[in-house]
């Protein structure tokens, strides 16, 4: 059993941008255009990640919640990912883009208290089987086992757990998630120990005898708490919510998914429809069959 896993945040922001550049190339460039040409993009991206991986199930992971709650990483260190722009536009489209994956037999998934990210490290270690993430983040490194293999689209990088050290320098994901949380991270605004650069952390690696001082710990025990992808095992109600969300059967529907194409011309899709419903359809009829038979 393989499972796909779609970091859709970071898919819907990576087409949304593609879709920008790509519409200011036409004549007729239109917010309308840029919305047509964003999920056109993201739908033409999933279809890639399943032709290259093959799939038995695929799962579409956003941070959106349906009933907001505070960021529970924000009550440790309010600055969290204060540097990220609140510009809402790359999420105009969720809804449609939702929808639409739906109709291909993909589910979505939400978080209620937590993040994608927390709901990523519950499939990846609840779930049997093998999974892979697609996924840009590198915080999804701490995740990478023998069943975890997270695979950046953008350089077209493999992170297994045999060729860690040659992927990030470190020997294994342990070594890594140390040095991240005594350095923390610029792209979620959070610091880590001050002064504490690549030469630190070699030391820190190398020398026995290399301790942090009372306030070093505290920073670094603070950024474990925050970096750390297991907050859901303390929060019984949320595993429960993403466990509900998983078990919901999703069944393609063809008709639905053309009408879609049609309503959004979609033209490149229609023309390969044959190939688009191989991909996504096929293997539901052969279960239906086979469910009939049996």
């Amino acid at each position: 059993m393989k499972t796909l896993i779609i970091d859709g945040n970071n898919l819907i922001h990576r087409t949304f941008h593609t879709a920008k550049a790509q519409s200011k190339k036409t004549k007729t460039h239109t917010d309308y255009q840029v919305s047509n040409f964003h999920i056109y993009f993201t739908l033409n991206a999933v279809s890639s990640y399943v032709k290259q991986f093959v799939p038995d199930n695929t799962i579409f992971v956003w941070d959106e919640k349906k009933q907001y709650k505070p960021n529970i990483r924000k009550s440790i260190l309010k600055e969290y990912k204060g540097n990220r722009s609140k510009d809402s536009t790359p999420h105009q489209n969720n809804e449609v883009i939702k929808s639409i994956l739906y109709s291909m037999g993909i589910n979505s998934i939400f978080p209620r208290e937590l993040e994608a990210d927390d709901i990523v490290a519950y499939i990846c270690r609840e779930h049997e089987g093998s999974k892979v993430i697609i996924s840009v983040d590198r915080d999804f490194l701490q995740l990478v086992s023998p069943e975890c293999t997270l695979y950046d689209p953008i350089r077209k990088k493999f992170f297994e757990e045999s060729n860690f050290e040659e992927q990030t320098g470190y020997k294994d994901v342990e070594q890594w998630f140390t040095a991240k949380c005594l350095t923390g991270d610029k792209s979620d605004n959070v610091p880590g120990i001050p002064r504490f650069g690549k030469a630190s952390v070699k030391k820190y690696f190398e020398d026995p005898g290399f301790m942090l001082d009372d306030t070093q710990r505290e920073i670094f025990k603070r950024n474990v708490d925050i970096f750390c992808l297991d907050k859901y095992e303390s929060l019984p109600d949320e595993a429960q919510y993403y466990k509900d969300q998983l078990a919901v059967k999703v069944d393609p529907s063809y008709k639905v998914f053309l009408e879609y194409c049609e309503e959004y011309s979609f033209k490149r899709i229609l023309d390969k429809k044959e190939d688009w419903h191989n991909l996504f359809f096929m293997k539901s009829l052969y279960n239906k069959l086979n469910d009939i038979a049996s």
